[in-house]
């Protein structure tokens, strides 16, 4: 997709060019400089595996000494990823230098390695993952390097990587994985079917055995369950992460009728822009009509202020975990453009055509006929999100009229313990013999104890009402994040539904055959006339539109059954929230009954200590 704006695409190189020069800030619209400037030193202190090593002297062969732009998309054609993404991985890793440093090539290295592992390939998704990065696969590298003079260019126990001009070669380079990574690479010796073979240092050994067992994997490949080519960033499954906070602004817009202004604030891209409902309402229709067979988030309806801003809260988050969305050019515009939203709206070239999908690309090596069996039971799948509609709703009901009815015992155990204190008694009488009416020594201690009780009692009120209170804004909440999940799924298939061409593509095979036919009848009178031979043209023509129509048709339902595959597996995957949800609800459950316990054991303890004597209380 191109962009919308002339502004720096966090996909597209980060040369000076890119940057729109009326930018409001110095770090332009998106605010990626300082993401990228953290980005690409994040691994530094991180010990690489020995294939970096590797991978890197071989790009400096193919690049006759230098790491090229060239000579790195060569390197990565060794993944077996679609040349577009190594293309967008080049152009993220390039710093518009006339070669990359290692430490640039690591990174394109790291974004391969996560891309293999079906996950975001950007300088943000490394960040995340420095410590746990996945190992690239780069089979048969090794044949960019000349085997006659591998070893004869790099001394004993000195490898390429110390050349002076790498900028890594220096003593405040930083670590000595680097070095160790070096010295690995001067003992390797590569076979011929890309398996590192000869001796590797003893901290290799794990990377060694990693590598054959996929090697060996690959082998077996064909027995394997297909798994569906969806993005697998962790940050989309964790529904409970929000990276937008919003709050009502002090200052209200307009002249005559006034609206309410809200401030988004954005940590992912350091930002903070005044927005109105308005300008919410129409990126959520931009979203339906730019990617009609995905889900996406729900905006909240217009009414009921008091819950709108925990609900724009929820839309924006739910935008930004998605990664498609977070990459979205005209969204990074409404959460990093100061200015007011319609006058972007008005400058921009926006492209509201519907994304075009490559199913080829996008299905990987899962085989159509099982998307075409997914599709098949399209309405057995629309009635279990009916029913897990039916499901999260109801858990929502209970989980909120839990919480009203904690709310109420507090209430009510708090009246209970304003009864017990002693400043709330009625007075002694004076009247009468004195006698009776002297406060005896028990009475005295009942007093007291009474207190202490409802102390107690008001503690217990005090639990029961927080505990009410995280039921209502953390369970629940928790919950309706995955109910928006499920009605954006139900929502997308409506979209399928209304938008699907099999009666268009029946109905213009059966217009198609009828002209067959009629053609196949002016063809077997010999010799044409000339008053059918008009007859004859317009079929012919009508033919070839009718081709042409049932070629883009035929285009159009591959690609709403291929998302449906896609999105039905991305809608399961959310099920891996339920355990955090679950963790979290009975963990505070034991939390708020320990608590509990232990303030009516101790008041049980003041209980105990209560007189019984019943002439006690005569004084």
């Amino acid at each position: 997709m191109s962009d919308l704006y002339d502004i720096l695409d966090p996909w597209g190189p980060p040369s000076s060019g890119a940057t729109n020069a009326s930018a409001p800030t110095s770090t332009g619209i998106l605010g990626v400089s300082n993401l990228e400037e953290s980005s690409r030193r994040c691994l530094d202190n991180v010990a690489l595996p020995v294939v970096y090593a590797v991978a890197f002297s071989a790009a400096q062969k193919a690049g006759g000494g230098r790491v090229t732009r060239d000579a790195l998309q060569q390197t990565l054609e060794f993944s077996g990823l679609p040349r577009h993404v190594t293309g967008q991985i080049v152009l993220t890793a390039d710093t518009g230098a006339d070669s990359l440093a290692q430490r640039d090539f690591n990174l394109a290295l790291a974004m391969v390695a996560l891309a293999q592992k079906n996950m975001s390939p950007t300088l943000e998704s490394v960040m995340f993952h420095k410590e746990d990065l996945p190992v690239p696969e780069l089979d048969g590298v090794e044949t960019l390097i000349s085997s006659s003079n591998m070893h004869s260019s790099m001394p004993p126990g000195r490898g390429r990587l110390d050349a002076p001009d790498d900028p890594w070669s220096s003593a405040s380079a930083g670590p000595g994985a680097v070095a160790s990574s070096t010295a690995a690479l001067g003992s390797m010796s590569l076979a011929t079917n890309g398996t590192e073979t000869a001796s590797l240092p003893a901290n290799a050994d794990s990377t060694k055995k990693e590598h054959q067992q996929r090697t060996a994997g690959k082998d077996s490949s064909a027995s394997q369950t297909f798994v569906p080519g969806i993005n697998m960033d962790e940050l989309q499954w964790k529904l409970d992460k929000e990276d937008v906070s919003i709050k009502e602004s002090a200052e209200r817009g307009g002249i005559v009728f006034k609206h309410t202004n809200y401030e988004i604030s954005t940590r992912s891209f350091s930002s903070m822009v005044v927005r109105r409902y308005r300008d919410f309402d129409w990126i959520s229709n931009y979203l339906v009509t730019r990617y009609p067979y995905r889900m996406h988030a729900n905006i909240p309806p217009k009414g009921f202020p008091d819950n709108r801003i925990k609900g724009l809260t929820r839309f924006a988050s739910a935008i930004l975990r998605i990664p498609f969305l977070r990459r979205d050019a005209l969204v990074i515009q409404f959460f990093t453009n100061t200015d007011e939203f319609g006058h972007v709206l008005k400058v921009g070239n926006l492209d509201m055509e519907a994304e075009d999908i490559d199913v080829e690309d996008e299905l990987g090596s899962t085989p159509w006929p099982e998307v075409q069996q997914t599709y098949a039971a399209f309405d057995d799948f629309y009635a279990q999100v009916a029913r897990d509609e039916e499901r999260y709703r109801t858990q929502i009901t209970s989980l909120e009229k839990i919480a009203r009815y904690k709310q109420a015992i507090g209430d009510e155990l708090n009246v209970y313990s304003d009864t017990m204190r002693l400043i709330n008694a009625p007075r002694e009488s004076v009247s009468g013999s004195r006698k009776f009416h002297v406060q005896a020594t028990s009475k005295r201690t009942l007093d007291s104890n009474l207190n202490e009780l409802s102390m107690s009692f008001s503690d217990a009120s005090l639990l029961e009402k927080a505990h009410g209170e995280v039921q209502k804004t953390i369970s629940a909440e928790y919950l309706r994040r995955v109910y928006d999940v499920v009605i954006s799924m139900k929502l997308m298939m409506d979209r399928m539904r209304r938008m699907e061409k099999r009666k268009d593509i029946q109905r213009v095979c059966e217009r198609n055959d009828a002209n067959r036919k009629a053609m196949a009848q002016l063809n077997g009178e010999s010799p044409v006339p000339d008053s059918d031979r008009s007859s004859t043209d317009r079929l012919e023509r009508l033919l070839r539109e009718d081709a042409a129509e049932l070629q883009l048709l035929n285009h159009e339902q591959r690609c709403i059954e291929a998302r449906f595959y896609l999105e039905l597996a991305r809608y399961k995957c959310y099920e891996s929230f339920l355990q955090t949800h679950y963790h979290g609800y009975i963990e505070e459950q034991i939390k708020h009954h320990t608590m509990t316990l232990n303030a009516w054991k101790q008041a049980l303890s003041t209980a105990d200590d209560l007189p019984t004597d019943p002439l006690g209380f005569i004084s």
